[in-house]
């Protein structure tokens, strides 16, 4: 190997990895930028199906988006917000083209990268097949859809990037779980913009901060269901999954981490 050659090549690989690090750096900042909440943020929600759907439960699902932007508007007025935060653009539903990716356990840095780089991968060969083309989303949620297998409903934890702009999520619909289902919706977005569960090891809300209202007097029965807890306090150690999105709360703790609130602020 020549040593012009050597130089060329070198060269070629610094513009490279400068290019990647300028590109991480504003994809960074954009993602960031999300928390300040000067605009509404748009997401792309993606229906796929990996199953038979019930026509009417998938219409019901669609209708009821608005009413989730809907009450998203209403909790991020609590804390002094004046406009909707979060658009949805709905696509699909469209049969699954590429499976979801599975996670490990305990993943180390480079399981990581790679489960990063597999779920890019999933989304693009999905968003073909749903007609998404613009990257433009500040998130995009894939729900993949399909018929009960059972009667009872349970918050499904979803796979995405903590902090990041994808999650997945399944959902077994039928028609009288849509609003559960939009729950979950929100609650993988949350995890986008940075909130962290607010249940312990044993799936039970952790407390006060698992709390739909953790001033209400008497404490229980809870009227409401924090985002990022799995299901409405009836009683220490008894909790419902939500079945209507009026029941859902964004406590103080989850809004601070998305920048709802500043520190040392309150919720009207």
């Amino acid at each position: 190997m020549s040593r012009r050659f050597y130089y060329v090549r070198v060269s070629v690989l610094s513009l490279v990895l400068a290019g990647l690090l300028v590109y991480a750096a504003l994809d960074r900042a954009r993602r960031s930028a999300r928390r300040e909440w000067q605009r509404p943020l748009s997401v792309a929600l993606v229906l796929l199906q990996v199953g038979e759907v019930e026509p009417d439960a998938l219409a019901r699902l669609r209708e009821r988006v608005e009413h989730l932007e809907g009450v998203l508007e209403r909790e991020f007025a609590r804390y002094g917000g004046d406009f909707r935060p979060i658009v949805f653009q709905q696509f699909g539903p469209v049969p699954e083209v590429s499976a979801v990716p599975v996670p490990v356990a305990e993943p180390s840095l480079w399981q990581s990268l790679s489960l990063s780089l597999a779920l890019g991968a999933f989304a693009r060969d999905n968003d073909r097949a749903a007609g998404l083309t613009s990257d433009d989303f500040d998130g995009k949620i894939y729900v993949r859809l399909s018929t009960p297998r059972s009667q009872r409903r349970s918050l499904v934890e979803g796979l995405g990037e903590d902090g990041g702009r994808i999650a997945v999520t399944s959902l077994e619909l039928r028609e009288d779980s849509a609003d559960f289902g939009l729950f979950v919706v929100a609650h993988e977005l949350f995890h986008l913009l940075g909130a962290a569960d607010r249940y312990g090891p044993d799936g039970r809300a952790l407390l006060p901060d698992g709390l739909g209202d953790p001033a209400l007097t008497p404490r229980y029965p809870q009227r409401r269901t924090e985002v990022m807890a799995r299901g409405r306090v009836i009683e220490p150690g008894v909790e419902v999954p939500p079945a209507q999105l009026e029941e859902l709360s964004v406590g103080s703790r989850t809004a601070l981490e998305i920048g709802w609130l500043s520190a040392g602020g309150s919720s009207r």
